[in-house]
């Protein structure tokens, strides 16, 4: 006995395998079958709408089975959609759940089965394993965020009252070639939904293949005649096929030497693949022969492998239990409601539980009316439009994606009035040469191009202008504080005079954490938006907007414009649900014009002072390459990690760090403790900081400098860290080191200019704000009195953990004062505490038990904000701004360890974000008013817990005044007290 039969013996006797990845799709040569827009996971398809005298009536019509190859759109759906999707709330992965769940509906809507089956690879030895060890053995394994999501699958078939069958020892193919062989028998036509061209061998008269093209985003309909026309063969010689072919994606070895074409016309000529062995001295051409005659036994094997079990024992096809028209339909609705998966409930077909059901609604697709507007009384149309809905979203379209470098490179704007209708109004395009890409692609042509209909950009600004001024028009964004900078930076200088709604800050609220249009667009309306790379190419070759016709930019800028709108529509209630809504109103949404006002001004830089810093860079850099050469006896490339790490762990033998794939790492963390132990590391270690600052601010600074304003422009994010804070990034001036010598360097090219007489900068920083927020949050007695009696909290700290009077406390007491005091407010373990310090473990825990008998109240709290985060799936500041922690739950102990640390900042960390946010909202108000009557003062900066002002010396005493007025945002049980410097440059103070 051998082969599979001999296979189906062994299996009983092997132990289970988890389930395994799904096979490759279909080859990409354009079939000429019928194909249609049903795109798997990511675009909702066409589909004749069923009614619910069709679904209750089921049984009257003449049965339709779909068997669906259910792990192979699992796994397609995971990889397609695993960075964009997840339930928002507890970070459940769902990307799989909801590429099966829409594939389901695609095909539920379009074909409209009576009858559904979901054909599963079973857990277990499988018997082509056991033929040949090789098969999928090059396969990864099952990711482990993907298992927890093939049980939710299991629910909704089971919520569908899809039956699910498999069969120990056997796939999912060999369950759909079984089923498929019982109802063609019973002459019931039947469906197969798949990505994988083996089952097209089950193709007859009254079997098709309904074939997912994912990057295609369509589906082919496979017949008989249209297997023939794409393959050149007929179905049951698709085993031939991959005999001679094999398959990567099931590592089946196939033919060597025998391609997809030599194959196709050796079954053309002689069929089966034991045909041609049995004339294998008739085979041509020779090189086919030979291949064929070195590859027999392969072959054979290949086919073996290949072929689908038609007679798997105990599957049998029961249509009473496959019969879809009593689905739960509700159950379904509430697992989607649950998931979130907001804009598949509407998708739902009829059931007959629910007789008063109307016929399911067409799924989420734009359906847009989008015009380019290209002539005055286009344009004058258009904006009548908008006053008279008095409100509109809209969309800047720029070649530059940095908002102020935005303002001198606009191309046009989209706007929308009401879901579906949006117009595309251009004024900044090229002429039609350049637009359509004939310069690069040097096409000739004897007459000059057509120019680009455009509007003139006087005429745009002239009509459009006072519509984003007018105060009575709402005015709806995605990432509005971009379109505000660019349009204020203009030359006709448009300053927007709010903003009604941002969709980007609403999503981030409510907890999406990846909040660009295009996800939200598919998380909440599930219509997946082309991404700008689809337009302009990516690399050297891509293109601009400009450069592009107004009609192609126009398509794409509407469609944002209009699902914009319509997530405005759905965010808007979803705030007020969650109870967010104050934080977004009185916090966030307010602090859009504040950034963009400071964005649009920026900071003045000194570049001669950078260019100087460089000289010496370069020198300091060069000496400690030296010293590290020198430490080691030779050169080696101190970039490389690689080599760094064979250098170090190889060839000095030093102390082993974390292991990565690789090797060892070499990450600075892993290093530090390595200083003492060879020269080498603490050269190294100088070398990185130097080319570091180097490369990304001294040589980068001067670069960046605006050629219109003559400063450097940061863009702010608010978007970006979960606990609320600032990020800045383009240039990132947050992160420029302030203890260290070299980064006070690079400050002191950032000078104050632009400000009438005497100008200087200003710099308010709370002091200690987090430890504050934390005598306040939780209640300690010493802590809030050692705050109100301004006592210097790391040296009454150092006093309580080293048993010792305050005026005995050294600066090495006090600076590990700080450690445990800052320390609490990450979470700080034993184990992190001795890994910083270099102590031993059961001293850092008798340093952090005499911690917590010193504030007994803070323990206390941290295991009460962590119980509550778990029990809520949230932690949340003072004013209510939350953190999604799914990993509170997590099986793995370090994973739930670094969520319970993430509880216990949130609230502190959140909280002192929120206080300054506030802050710089009520001093930008009140700046606004002042500037107005002649005050020069500008806020410019923002660096976590420190302010920035550009101002004359003379206004110093009145902005002081104003900031320490205003800036203690929140009152708290424990004063907010600031500290003030002032100078002509950011790293000199007076």
């Amino acid at each position: 006995m051998n082969g599979i039969a001999a296979c189906r013996r062994i299996l009983c006797e092997q132990p289970e395998l988890s389930p395994r990845h799904p096979r490759g799709g279909p080859v990409s040569t354009p079939p000429v079958a019928t194909t249609g827009r049903a795109i798997l996971a990511a675009v909702t398809p066409e589909r004749t709408t069923s009614t619910s005298t069709e679904g209750a009536n089921a049984a009257e019509r003449q049965p339709l089975l779909v068997v669906f190859d259910s792990h192979g759109i699992i796994y397609r759906s995971y990889f397609a959609l695993r960075d964009i999707l997840t339930v928002r709330r507890t970070g459940e992965p769902v990307a799989a759940v909801f590429g099966y769940a829409n594939t389901l509906l695609a095909v539920l809507n379009e074909l409209r089965p009576t009858h559904v089956i979901a054909a599963w690879d079973a857990k277990g030895p499988s018997l082509r394993k056991a033929l040949d060890e090789r098969y999928k053995a090059t396969r990864a394994p099952m990711p482990d965020e993907l298992r927890p999501q093939i049980d939710r699958v299991r629910d909704l078939l089971d919520a569908f009252h899809i039956p699910l069958i498999e069969k120990s020892g056997y796939e999912a193919d060999d369950v759909v070639g079984t089923i498929v062989e019982q109802s063609a028998a019973a002459a019931i036509e039947t469906v197969i939904v798949t990505l994988d061209n083996d089952l097209v061998q089950l193709v007859r008269p009254g079997v098709r293949v309904y074939m997912f093209r994912p990057y295609q985003r369509d589906y082919v309909m496979y017949d008989v005649d249209a297997v023939q026309q794409r393959w050149g063969f007929d179905p049951p010689r698709m085993v031939d096929f991959k005999a001679l072919t094999g398959d990567s994606s099931d590592n089946i070895p196939g033919v060597k030497g025998i391609g997809d074409k030599g194959a196709a016309a050796l079954i053309e000529q002689w069929g089966t693949v034991e045909v041609m062995l049995d004339h294998i001295s008739e085979i041509t051409p020779p090189r086919a022969q030979k291949a064929l005659a070195a590859g027999a036994d392969e072959a054979r094997l290949s086919k073996e492998l290949a072929t689908i079990v038609r007679d798997v024992p105990d599957v049998t096809l029961d249509l009473d239990a496959s019969e879809l028209a009593d689905y739960d339909r509700q159950r379904v609705a509430d697992l989607f409601q649950e998931l979130e998966f907001k804009s598949l409930i509407e998708r739902l077909p009829a059931s007959s539980r629910a007789p008063t059901e109307t016929a399911a609604a067409p799924p989420a697709e734009l359906n847009g009316s989008y015009e380019v507007v290209t002539t005055t009384a286009g344009l004058t149309a258009v904006a009548a439009a908008v006053r008279k809905a008095k409100r509109f979203a809209f969309e800047v379209i720029a070649d530059d994606e940095h908002p102020v470098r935005a303002a001198d490179a606009l191309v046009g704007f989209a706007v929308s009035t009401e879901r579906g209708r949006a117009w595309y109004i251009p004024f900044g395009h090229r002429d039609a040469a350049e637009a359509a890409g004939q310069a690069k692609l040097e096409i000739e042509t004897e007459e000059d191009p057509p120019p680009i209909a455009q509007l003139s950009r006087a005429e745009v600004f002239t009509a459009f202008g006072p519509l984003f001024t007018d105060g009575a028009i709402a005015r709806v964004a995605h990432n509005a504080k971009h379109g505000i900078v660019a349009l204020a930076g203009a030359e006709e200088h448009v300053l927007a005079a709010s903003i009604d709604f941002d969709t980007q800050v609403a999503a981030y609220l409510l907890g999406d954490s990846n909040s660009l249009l295009d996800r939200l667009s598919f998380q909440w309306l599930g219509i997946q938006l082309p991404v700008a790379k689809t337009l302009l190419g990516t690399g050297r070759k891509a293109l601009t907007f400009s450069q592009l016709t107004p009609e192609v930019v126009g398509e794409w800028a509407a469609s944002r414009a209009d699902v914009t709108l319509r997530l405005a529509d759905l965010l808007e209630p979803e705030l007020v649900r969650t109870e967010i809504e104050p934080v977004y109103r009185d916090i966030d949404l307010p602090h859009i014009p504040v950034l963009a006002r400071m964005e649009q001004w920026g900071m003045a830089l000194d570049t001669s002072v950078l260019k100087d810093l460089e000289g010496n860079l370069t020198k300091r850099i060069g000496a400690a390459e030296r010293e590290a050469y020198d430490a080691v006896g030779h050169e080696f490339k101190l970039g490389s990690p690689l080599e760094l790490s064979k250098v170090l762990f190889e060839e000095l033998r030093l102390p082993h760090t974390r292991k990565t794939k690789t090797g060892y790492t070499t990450d600075a963390d892993a290093l530090e403790p390595l200083r003492s132990v060879h020269p080498v590391v603490d050269a190294l270690l100088q070398w990185r900081e130097l080319t570091k600052i180097k490369s990304t601010y001294v040589d980068t600074l001067p670069l960046q400098v605006n050629p219109r304003t003559g400063r450097v422009h940061t863009v702010f994010s608010q978007v970006t860290a979960a606990t609320g804070r600032l990020a800045s990034n383009d240039p990132n001036l947050q992160n420029i080191p302030v203890r260290s010598e070299i980064g006070q360097a690079v400050r002191r090219a950032f000078v104050a200019d632009d400000c009438g007489d005497d100008p200087i900068l200003l710099s308010i920083d709370y002091s200690q704000i987090e430890l504050r927020v934390l005598a306040h949050i939780c209640g300690d007695d010493e802590l809030r009195r050692a705050f109100a009696e301004h006592r210097d909290i790391h040296a009454t700290t150092a006093a309580a953990v080293f048993h010792v009077e305050e005026a005995d406390i050294t600066p090495e007491m006090r600076r590990r004062a700080k450690v445990f005091n800052f320390g609490v407010l990450y979470g700080l373990t034993a184990f992190g505490l001795s890994q910083r310090e270099g102590i031993p473990r059961d001293e850092a825990e008798a340093f952090i038990q005499r911690y917590f008998e010193a504030y007994p109240t803070v323990q206390a709290w941290r295991e009460k904000v962590v119980e509550d985060a778990r029990a809520l799936g949230y932690a949340e500041t003072l004013t209510g701004r939350r953190r999604y922690i799914p990993d509170l739950r997590a099986s793995n102990h370090n994973v739930r360890q670094a969520a319970e640390r993430i509880a216990i900042n949130m609230p502190i960390q959140g909280t002192a974000a929120d206080i300054i946010k506030i802050a710089m909202n009520r001093i930008d108000a009140e700046l606004q008013e002042r500037q107005a009557k002649g005050v020069q003062a500008r806020m410019v900066l923002q660096v976590h817990d420190e302010l920035i002002f550009e101002l004359p010396r003379a206004e110093l005493d009145d902005m002081r005044e104003l900031a320490h007025a205003l800036m203690p945002s929140l009152e708290l049980a424990v004063p907010l007290d600031l500290e003030d410097k002032w100078g002509r440059s950011w790293g000199d103070w007076e």
